[in-house]
């Protein structure tokens, strides 16, 4: 360490100062190669941070999809038992209310029968009343 430590002195001793001087056209030239180097930099920084994002966005994407995928098949299947659901229930409730409905208008077939041989009878009561009428009268 301490020989190091020497050398590094020793070179300081030996060491030349520089007088020179930067000119402008210098300047200029290192501005250029700088600002070349950058913008090289800078588009390859681009062009890995596009590759990078279109990787992840379709990474993200596939997922996505497939979650997409998995949700429409669960509501064409909702879909499918709330249909069923519905054609049970209407069925449920309509069969009754059909066989009400028949026997209903079975019933008012059988009053309306019913009146009707009831106007009967009452006719023919009254013929044989008439008929009694005519009998005891004539003797």
């Amino acid at each position: 360490m301490k020989l190091m430590l020497i050398l590094i002195v020793g070179l300081f001793f030996f060491s030349l100062t520089a007088d020179s001087q930067v000119t402008d056209a210098d300047l200029n030239k290192i501005r250029l190669v700088v600002k070349e180097e950058v913008e090289k930099a800078v588009e390859a920084s681009e062009k890995r941070m596009k590759e990078y994002i279109s990787q992840e966005i379709k990474s993200e994407i596939r997922p996505v999809n497939n979650t997409i995928t998995e949700m429409d098949k669960r509501l064409n299947n909702i879909f499918v038992l709330v249909i069923t659901l519905i054609a049970f229930i209407a069925a449920i409730v309509g069969i009754p209310q059909i066989i009400i409905a028949m026997q209903g208008k079975n019933i008012k077939e059988q009053d309306q029968r019913i009146e009707s041989l009831h106007k009967q009878i009452e006719n023919l009561l009254q013929e044989i009343q008439t008929l009694k009428q005519e009998r005891i009268v004539r003797p």
